[in-house]
C-alpha cells in the first residue's frame, strides 16, 4: 500500500446546517448576527479560550463598533432611507460571495475586536519566562488587530484610512 487514500467528493445536495442557536450571538436585529465558532475559526484562538469567555468578548464587540458615534449615526441614516437591516444596504463597491461590502466589514471589525480584546486579556495574565517571548508576539498581534477594526470601520463609513499632516 502506498498510503494514499481518495475520498470522493462531496455529493450531498443539502447545504450545510444552521450553526446552532447557542453559537449564534444575536446583534439586535439590525447588525448581522455573529457566530462564534465563525469567530474561533477565523481569528485561531487558542483552545484554552473558554466559550464564555468568547461570548463575552463578541458581544463586547457588538456593543462597541454599535454604539460608536459614526456607526450609529450612519445606521440612523440608513434606518431612515428604509433599510430595515444592514444586509439589505446596498453595497458600495462590491458584492464578495453573496454578501455585501459592508456586511463583510462589519465582521471583520467584530472578529478584530474580538481578537484585540482577547489577546489583551492574555497579555495581562501572569507570564512565566517561557512565555515572556511569546507575550511579544502577541503584543504585535494585538496591535494588528486594533489597526485591522480601524480600518474596517473607515472602510465602511467610506473615511480613508489614514489621516496626515504636516507638521
Amino acid at each position: 500500500m502506498s498510503g494514499f487514500t481518495f475520498n470522493p467528493p462531496n455529493t450531498d445536495a443539502a447545504p450545510p446546517a444552521d450553526p446552532p442557536a447557542a453559537d449564534v450571538v444575536a446583534a439586535g436585529g439590525w447588525w448581522p448576527d455573529v457566530n462564534i465558532t465563525g469567530v474561533r475559526q477565523a481569528v485561531d484562538l487558542n483552545t484554552n479560550v473558554t466559550p464564555e469567555r468568547v461570548r463575552d468578548a463578541v458581544r463586547q464587540a457588538i456593543v462597541d463598533l454599535a454604539s460608536e458615534p459614526a456607526m450609529s449615526a450612519w445606521r440612523r441614516d440608513q434606518v431612515a432611507a428604509g433599510f430595515t437591516k444592514l444586509s439589505v444596504v446596498p453595497s458600495r463597491d462590491i458584492e464578495v460571495d453573496g454578501q455585501s461590502d459592508y456586511c463583510l466589514r462589519w465582521t471583520r471589525a467584530v472578529y478584530s475586536l474580538v481578537a484585540a480584546d482577547l489577546g489583551e486579556r492574555l497579555l495581562g495574565q501572569g507570564l512565566t519566562k517561557a512565555g515572556a517571548d511569546r507575550a511579544e508576539a502577541l503584543g504585535a498581534e494585538v496591535g494588528l488587530h486594533q489597526r485591522n477594526v480601524t480600518h474596517a470601520v473607515r472602510d465602511f463609513l467610506g473615511r480613508p484610512r489614514i489621516r496626515a499632516r504636516m507638521i
